[in-house]
């Protein structure tokens, strides 16, 4: 469980630009559920995102995971805390290009120091179940945009972590293909894993599988749906 109290964000604080990102910000996440947030461009919803995977710390307010504070620990337990707790999905992918499809997904194992012969099969594993094993030595750049993705998701499972992180998922994908990773959301879910998604996209908020909808606007809650 995640749970964030009175939680803010200020950019640039104290200066002529300041933002305020997050405003009094109190959410409790559930535990092996698809939660997403919901909300427009400039609500805060990647801001909150950044915060829930400990990719950023509060100006103000605590975050707990599982009961503990994470939101004033060091910098280095907190990379430790990202690299096994969190898979992340980017919006872009942010795939290296110049590497193979299989070398993208084993590169987040690459700190944790695992044997070389293990990852590289968890990694196979993983392409195989997203029907992505026969492009596995193919570089990165040349996937289409839904290959990409589902790339992007065996990289971010590698290193099997409870909670996915997925920010803007859809943005780039038709029909067919938003259908197909919420296939994937649903069977991560049903493996007990926790799922965040910010979206705009109804077809992801208002799809069938979602167990709640946090929404946002100027930094704040306006509304938690089941």
């Amino acid at each position: 469980m995640i749970t964030l109290t009175a939680v803010t964000k200020l950019y640039n604080e104290g200066r002529p630009n300041e933002v305020q990102a997050l405003r009094g910000i109190d959410l409790t996440i559930a535990r092996n559920a698809v939660t997403v947030l919901k909300g427009p461009s400039g609500s805060g919803k990647t801001t909150l995102l950044s915060l829930i995977a400990c990719m950023a710390r509060p100006t103000s307010g605590r975050v707990h995971l599982d009961g503990e504070l994470v939101s004033g620990l060091p910098e280095k337990f907190l990379t430790e805390l990202r690299r096994t707790t969190f898979g992340f999905v980017f919006q872009r992918f942010n795939l290296i290009r110049g590497l193979s499809v299989l070398e993208n997904v084993m590169l987040p194992a690459a700190p944790l120091g695992l044997e070389h012969a293990a990852v590289r099969a968890r990694a196979l594993e993983h392409l195989d179940a997203l029907d992505l094993g026969p492009r596995a030595d193919s570089p990165v750049e040349y996937l289409s945009g839904g290959e990409a993705q589902r790339a992007t998701i065996a990289r971010a499972l590698i290193n099997d972590p409870p909670i996915l992180i997925a920010d803007e998922p859809t943005a780039n994908l038709d029909t067919a293909l938003t259908e197909r990773f919420l296939e994937i959301v649903a069977a991560e879910r049903a493996a007990g894993r926790t799922v965040v998604i910010t979206s705009h996209d109804p077809r992801i908020w208002g799809a069938e599988g979602v167990d709640a909808v946090v929404e946002l606007r100027d930094g704040a809650i306006t509304g938690e749906f089941a």
